[in-house]
């Protein structure tokens, strides 16, 4: 039994899940965008070597790949928390569009990073995407702390204990890259190591969602997942 009430219209997971992950794939696909053709009308000219102008553009090739990355994060712990929220209500659907802003944002403060690797320039470059980085987890964190407050949305069926683990999981890599923003203010890629290694901790298989005995969802019930 809930002990809390929902906010606004209660409504099932499916076209909640759809817009983001309609968002997600934009966001994904538009990477690509960015980066210019040599020879294009907005890419490099004036090379006669086709080979060195591709690799001088190893930056935008660097973006591609850490953007790719970090959305790509979200993107699988977005999916993996299907099997968690039961239902949404409005303020859980406005967390939601401030946690997908972090995302399709998170392309710039990155991309300003790959672009000033190496120059006078790339403190203030790290310190942007170690807190672009930062704010996209304390979103996520906004959701899950609401969706779990009193259980209000969170699936009811799941042990409290996976509950607990997951929140600590979450807290204590939200913590780690807030810790990370003064690192990177006197030491810009050790801040920045710190904040993607724990990122990278996520794409680790998660844990598999345990339940309460006796109330394990049925198998026609995880098919339709």
């Amino acid at each position: 039994m809930r002990n809390h009430a929902t906010h606004g219209a209660e409504r099932g997971l499916k076209r909640f899940e759809g817009f983001s992950d309609a968002v997600f794939a934009i966001a994904l696909t538009l990477l690509i965008v960015e980066i210019k053709v040599p020879g294009s009308p907005d890419g490099p000219n004036n090379y006669s070597n086709l080979a060195s102008a591709m690799a001088e553009q190893w930056r935008e090739h660097l973006a591609l790949l850490v953007c790719y990355g970090v959305i790509g994060v979200y993107c699988m712990q977005h999916h993996y928390s299907g099997r968690i929220y039961a239902r949404s209500d409005h303020w859980f659907g406005a967390l939601n569009l401030l946690f997908l802003l972090a995302i399709i944002v998170i392309p710039y403060p990155v991309r300003a990073w790959c672009f000033h690797i190496g120059t006078p320039l790339e403190p203030c470059a790290a310190i942007a995407l170690v807190a672009g980085l930062t704010l996209t987890s304390c979103t996520w964190m906004g959701k899950w702390f609401y969706g779990m407050s009193g259980r209000r949305l969170m699936d009811e069926r799941l042990s409290p204990d996976f509950i607990r683990q997951m929140t600590r999981r979450y807290g204590l890599a939200t913590l780690v890259q807030i810790a990370a923003i003064p690192v990177t203010v006197s030491a810009p890629r050790v801040g920045v190591a710190i904040a993607m290694l724990c990122l990278a901790f996520f794409l680790l298989p998660q844990p598999k969602p345990r339940y309460t005995p006796g109330q394990e969802p049925v198998a026609e019930e995880m098919a339709d997942d």
